[in-house]
């Protein structure tokens, strides 16, 4: 038997109008998007199991987004069958996925060295151009095996305008993306936000 873990995958999450205005923000910002990170042992560093881009300054929408997504709180603790909890800090960065991006299984909660309040929810803001023009990239969430039986996993795919919500200790993976010669506004793009624990 294997746990699959909650999850919730809320479509038109945002208006068209500011879902366009965003992807359009992240295209003018492109020379700002820097090479992506992990934490290992409390160390920042730059590793194959990573591979994208990140902006972490991206305001006024970074808060647009922590506020959308507060306002949901209790809904994605019930949906995904979470112990209630007082909501403190979204932890926030905009990630731009081109040919050959992916970040390998991991845990949210796991990599998580900055501060002593705890990952609880992961959540992913989606956003690319339509048509789109890449393939792959789905967020595939891993199940725990429990006994013989071997391990399935479900692939969310990462359309516009939609919203994933997940515990933060359940693993998971961006498969990777195939998308060569796409222009940067092609990209595959996300907003992670990690739901701290007050």
């Amino acid at each position: 038997m294997a746990r699959l873990f909650p999850y919730m995958h809320i479509h038109d999450f945002l208006s068209d109008e500011l879902n366009a205005e965003i992807l359009a923000y992240a295209v003018k910002r492109q020379l700002d998007f820097k090479q992506s990170v992990i934490y290992s042992g409390g160390i920042k560093k730059i590793s194959e199991s990573r591979i994208s881009l990140t902006l972490k300054n991206f305001e006024p929408y970074k808060t647009i987004i922590q506020e959308s997504i507060r306002k949901r709180v209790p809904a994605l603790v019930d949906g995904l069958k979470l112990s209630k909890f007082n909501a403190g800090e979204i932890e926030t960065e905009f990630v731009s996925y081109g040919d050959r991006s992916l970040f390998k299984s991991h845990i949210d909660t796991a990599v998580h060295k900055k501060t002593e309040k705890p990952r609880v929810i992961s959540v992913v803001y989606y956003l690319h151009s339509i048509p789109k023009k890449f393939e792959g990239g789905n967020l595939r969430i891993h199940t725990i095996s429990i006994g013989e039986e071997k391990e399935h996993s479900i692939d969310i795919s990462p359309d516009n305008n939609s919203l994933l919500a997940f515990p933060s200790f359940a693993p998971h993976e961006v498969r990777p993306v195939i998308a060569p010669g796409i222009d940067f506004k092609d990209r595959r793009f996300a907003i992670n936000c990690w739901i701290l624990k007050a």
